[in-house]
């Protein structure tokens, strides 16, 4: 399905959701999957100005942290439905929005708690809390039947993970003097199955969980180790940690009996470090925005930027190009097709 390159066949993916009947898409997660529900809230976790956006539709920012769109943007462009997924706290959601999917997701959250609460974000509880008033916003639009419907036939993404770790863990005092990092790595695991089986008690069926990036290949964690090459010890506790996910998601799908897709986001960024000519990609080390090495967020404000952001793998010294997130899309679309076929 996701072509050599990273691209995704747009009229394979709609003859799949066609024959699955899926829905919509609703999307739960932090930086790499929020299209803008931070600009609504009291944080100073915000993406809505230049240059991110610059490469959006009318080059214009929406609260999303790349240069353009989000893997859940391509995901739903894919599936038939929208260009771009609207954040639920859009004071004008319109009722196709409703119907086709929105994202609840909060850049800067995570798996912990503690996570969101320290950059004052909506955790993964206050996402669930908003996904059971969607769905009453729903029922009012469709009816409760058919809005039952909706909801097990939709896809639900999941994606965060990388702030507990660079936010928090290796950030605050408080969680390393509760845990080794091996246990706080089972903590998180153990957070995002008890999400999963909240998600599966409001209706969903159908899950695809995206996996924490190689975070010791991110610019900003180059320049703080200042090391020119990946930082293999964060590599290696992110792959330590996708492999507890991954575990735990066996038993969520056999427990509740869920159609859960996992994407590797871990390998797919070693891959285009490692093998940038395969996805067309040139600059692997650094960022577009500023010099790449440590820009991002509020220090991304008004910097000038690289003059072909598709050719990086990274937009800031922490989130990636548009460009790789299609390329995430691809393999998001691929792991759902396993799962529903099988």
């Amino acid at each position: 399905m996701p072509l050599l390159t990273g691209g995704i066949d747009n009229k394979q993916v709609k003859l799949l959701a066609t024959r699955f009947n899926v829905t919509c898409v609703v999307v739960f997660g932090d930086s790499s999957v929020d299209p803008g529900n931070n600009n609504y809230i009291a944080t100073s976790m915000k993406g809505n100005f230049l240059p991110y956006g610059k490469d959006f539709f009318r080059g214009r920012p929406t609260g999303r942290f790349s240069n353009g769109r989000l893997a859940t943007d391509f995901i739903a462009e894919a599936l038939g439905y929208t260009k771009a997924i609207r954040p639920f706290l859009h004071k004008r959601l319109r009722p196709v929005d409703i119907l086709h999917g929105v994202s609840f997701a909060s850049a800067a959250s995570g798996y912990d708690e503690l996570t969101a609460n320290l950059s004052n974000v909506l955790p993964l509880s206050k996402q669930l809390e908003y996904f059971r008033e969607y769905k009453m916003r729903l029922r009012r639009l469709v009816g409760a039947g058919k809005a039952e419907n909706i909801i097990k036939n939709s896809v639900a993404v999941l994606s965060m993970g990388t702030n507990d770790f660079l936010e928090n863990y290796y950030l605050e005092p408080i969680r390393p003097k509760q845990y080794t990092l091996e246990q706080y790595q089972n903590y998180l695991a153990s957070c995002m199955s008890d999400h999963v089986k909240t998600m599966h008690g409001l209706g969903v069926t159908r899950l695809v969980v995206v996996g924490v990036p190689a975070l010791g290949c991110m610019p900003l964690v180059k320049t703080l180790m200042n090391q020119k090459t990946c930082v293999e010890k964060y590599n290696n506790f992110s792959s330590s940690f996708n492999s507890k996910l991954q575990l735990k998601l066996d038993v969520a799908r056999k427990t509740l009996g869920m159609k859960i897709g996992y994407v590797d986001a871990y390998g797919i960024f070693r891959d285009a470090v490692n093998n940038p000519k395969k996805y067309g990609l040139i600059e692997t080390s650094k960022g577009c925005c500023g010099t790449g090495t440590v820009e991002y967020g509020d220090t991304c404000k008004g910097m000038s930027t690289c003059a072909d952001a598709s050719k990086y793998v990274f937009w800031d010294a922490v989130h990636p190009t548009e460009r790789m997130y299609e390329i995430i899309a691809g393999q998001a679309i691929d792991s759902l097709r396993k799962q529903l076929m099988a």
